[in-house]
């Protein structure tokens, strides 16, 4: 599938602060899907799903403050 890229507004962003970005979804050979959104403010949430059913997610303010940094992996 192709990536798509979204813009989308007034959403919350991970420092509380309600606003615009875009959102970019892309499935290829090596993750069956990945999932980014990038806050206008500078925030960004990045998840990626891969083909063993492990999940990587990361979240970072927009002051560099990383809120969330995982993998969650099937064993």
């Amino acid at each position: 599938m192709p990536t798509t890229t979204t813009r989308f507004t007034h959403e919350q962003a991970p420092c509380g602060q309600a606003v615009d970005g875009e959102r970019f979804r892309d499935w290829d050979d090596e993750c069956v899907l990945s999932d980014e959104l990038f806050y206008d403010c500078g925030c960004r949430s990045i998840s990626h799903e891969y083909h063993d059913g492990s999940v990587s997610r990361s979240v970072v303010r927009h002051d560099g403050k990383v809120l969330e940094d995982e993998l969650i992996g099937e064993q």
